[in-house]
């Protein structure tokens, strides 16, 4: 072996140790602990951060007993499985080798046509997403032409759950969708959410961002203008930039449940704040079936055991939900303990199907240049009527995750 080599595998060597290059294929193990802390866990996602870069992808995690598990590592190297079972106050110990397990598991999918990108978890549809625009109804004009929104979403047994575009009560409510209504933006007031008034709308931007499937959740990113139609001379302006981020899990709890989580982060176009003055409504808006219009055929409970008349109070989660085509059904939100002023106020409408977590109940807001506004919320759907006790359990699992340590294993 010459010099040159020579230096040239001592180079490779510190790299490899170091942790400056991907691991690859059997280079390293990973001894994974999982603590379940003060919660029983069925079927409960983990995710964790790799101490040092690993090649995204699919792996295996094994314990000393219990099938293989599915690791599923993304471009920033956290790591996601689904943990099956495990009591509380225990833990359990896996050990990864960094080999590919591609195509051994079930994937949660995703299909994508001209307007819109659809997923699905077995042979169950889970959810579509608009990131083109839409086809309103010829009684509804070009106002009501935009992407930006998820509908229809779908119970496990295939209610869907969701509409949109409804031309008798509230065309403006999309699905799955986010405004603000009251602002303050450049000496102006321009409404995001009753977008028919001309003064403001959400527009997706661009085409659809990062997408991906895999065992343990597929998803996308993507990503939205808040457009300011009220500036002078007919000169939009974009008062903020929104991305979206959603991630589609395996049905859970023996297909009772179908589950998804949305990210959603919010900055300044501009060198303005959007001021966001005290009102009753906006921000993540849940419109439900149509069918639900029939106020004998809907209703509503929140975390405190409230009905309709929750509105205006805090609440950890909210569900709708009713009969369609004679099945009962229901989708419940969840709000994430980091959001801001949580547990946010909950907006449930008196006469339709419709509810929205709306910080600005609470008080004025506003959206800084430099400091963004982020929001997470968990989806879950169901069919018959919702179980507070089991929804209690998926917030906690949502919000106070199990822990885990990683510890890397050198050869």
């Amino acid at each position: 072996m010459t010099d040159f080599m020579i230096h040239c595998f001592k180079i490779l060597c510190v790299l490899l140790f170091s942790g400056s290059l991907p691991l690859t294929a059997n280079a390293q193990q990973y001894t994974i602990t999982v603590s379940a802390g003060g919660f029983d866990r069925i079927e409960t996602v983990v995710s964790f951060t790799f101490p040092d870069d690993i090649e995204q992808g699919v792996y295996q995690l094994t314990a000393p007993s219990g099938k293989p598990t599915p690791l599923q590592v993304d471009g920033n190297t956290n790591g996601w499985f689904i943990l099956d079972s495990l009591s509380a106050g225990s833990h359990r110990t896996y050990t990864l080798t960094t080999k590919f397990m591609d195509n051994q598991y079930e994937y949660v999918q995703y299909s994508i046509d001209e307007i819109s990108i659809a997923f699905q978890t077995g042979n169950k549809n889970v959810l579509s997403y608009f990131y083109r625009d839409n086809s309103p109804p010829e009684s509804l004009d070009n106002r009501y032409k935009r992407g930006g929104y998820i509908h229809p979403v779908y119970s496990p047994g295939g209610v869907e759950l969701t509409s949109h575009l409804n031309v008798d009560h509230h065309p403006h409510h999309l699905g799955i969708w986010s405004a603000w209504t009251n602002t303050e933006f450049q000496g102006r007031t321009p409404d995001f959410w009753n977008f028919h008034n001309n003064t403001g709308n959400v527009r997706a931007a661009g085409s659809l961002g990062d997408k991906w499937d895999g065992p343990v959740h597929a998803g996308f990113k993507s990503h939205h203008q808040f457009i300011d139609h009220s500036a002078p001379d007919d000169n939009p302006v974009v008062a903020l930039n929104e991305e979206w981020e959603l991630r589609v899990y395996p049905e859970i709890k023996s297909g009772d449940y179908l589950m998804f989580d949305l990210a959603i982060t919010q900055t300044a176009n501009t060198g303005k704040p959007l001021h966001l003055p005290e009102y009753h409504y906006g921000g993540l808006g849940v419109r439900g079936h149509a069918d639900w219009d029939d106020p004998e055929k809907v209703t509503f409970l929140t975390s405190t055991g409230s009905g309709r008349e929750g509105n205006a109070t805090r609440v950890r989660w909210s569900h709708v939900g009713g009969i369609v085509d004679g099945q009962i059904a229901g989708l419940t939100m969840m709000g994430h303990p980091e959001n801001f002023r949580h547990p946010q106020t909950i907006r449930i409408h008196p006469d339709i199907p419709y509810y929205n977590f709306a910080p600005t109940q609470l008080g004025e807001m506003s959206i800084k240049p430099g400091s963004p506004y982020i929001t997470r919320y968990r989806f879950v759907t169901y069919d018959g009527e919702p179980d507070a006790d089991e929804l209690d359990g998926l917030w906690n699992d949502y919000s106070y995750p199990p822990g885990v340590t990683v510890q890397k294993n050198l050869p």
